[in-house]
């Protein structure tokens, strides 16, 4: 019993090397079932997103297949056509100076930006990088920039009244008007919101009702009364 237990768990142990050996597409489906749902891709009879899940590929490596599979088709070899195998991650690795470089660089307060680190890489230790690399490097290694906070919206513009005297705009600019002057006078301002028509514009030595009543009754002469201020 104990030597069946053994046996199983070393055949198990067998058939988990094997799932992990052959991941290849050809080792998975049959060359027929793949040519099989490239054509109904082709004839749109699948998606992209069902095609790509019945056989467990990223929806860009199924583009790539059915590029190739027409391919084929165009030359009139489809019974023939059987997909390549598929790439792999061939890059050497980068030199542990230059990983120690990063860490420095990325995980100060606050951190450097990803182009200066990549530029950094090229200048100490004649490695060439670009930002993006270091960018998913920093990804992968939790050494990513915090992402800042959502901007708030600002509130939705108002537009413009449609009518002339709809409504009249009201506002008083302190300001050191006269150079000589240490004072601060206002002026008074007013404008249609339609036209944008200045319907008076007047400096006062002081904010009073008094200045109000003076100035308004010369804009209604001028221009009439609007329905709002």
């Amino acid at each position: 019993m104990p030597d069946e237990k053994r046996g199983g768990a070393a055949k198990s142990g067998d058939y988990a090397h094997v799932l992990e050996k052959y991941q290849q597409l050809t080792h998975r489906h049959a060359p027929s079932y793949i040519r099989h749902v490239l054509d109904a891709f082709r004839q749109h009879a699948r998606t992209a997103v069902q095609a790509a899940a019945q056989l467990g590929l990223s929806p860009s490596r199924l583009y790539a297949l059915s590029t190739a599979y027409n391919t084929a088709r165009a030359r009139k070899q489809p019974p023939l056509w059987t997909p390549g195998a598929s790439g792999g991650d061939h890059a050497t690795a980068w030199p542990q100076p230059v990983v120690q470089l990063l860490i420095k660089r990325l995980a100060c307060s606050p951190p450097c930006p990803y182009s200066f680190a990549a530029s950094e890489a090229l200048r100490l230790h004649s490695f060439k990088l670009d930002r993006a690399q270091v960018r998913r490097w920093a990804l992968a290694n939790k050494l990513a920039h915090p992402v800042p906070p959502k901007r708030i919206l600002a509130s939705v513009r108002r537009w413009q009244r449609a009518q002339i005297g709809e409504l009249w705009q009201l506002d008083a600019s302190p300001h050191r008007w006269f150079p000589h002057s240490k004072r601060s006078f206002p002026m008074l301002n007013m404008l249609d919101d339609c036209s944008r028509l200045f319907t008076g514009s007047k400096l006062y030595e002081r904010e009073l009702l008094l200045s109000y009543f003076d100035f308004l009754p010369a804009a209604f002469r001028a221009h009439g009364r609007p329905l709002q201020i």
